[in-house]
């Protein structure tokens, strides 16, 4: 049985690396690396894959739209 997200993600979803990450939004690499540390969360998922750090591009947007804000008042 796939996960939920597993359903919506596109097939062919790209894997970003810490500095892709940092270049599509537009915030430091330092912000994603103190992120991961034990205790920190970020609501980012992020995976490690043979000694990397990968993170899928439509969880990255998705969590970008998710600090959208309307009206002056923030959804978060």
């Amino acid at each position: 049985m796939a996960h939920p997200n597993e359903q919506t993600r596109p097939q062919t979803d790209e894997w970003l690396c810490t500095k892709e990450v940092a270049r599509l939004t537009k915030l430091s690499t330092s912000l994603f690396e103190k992120a991961r540390l034990p205790g920190r969360w970020n609501g980012l998922p992020w995976y490690k894959i043979g000694g990397r750090v990968l993170y899928r591009k439509s969880e990255v947007l998705a969590w970008m739209a998710s600090f959208r804000v309307e009206g002056g008042v923030c959804q978060v």
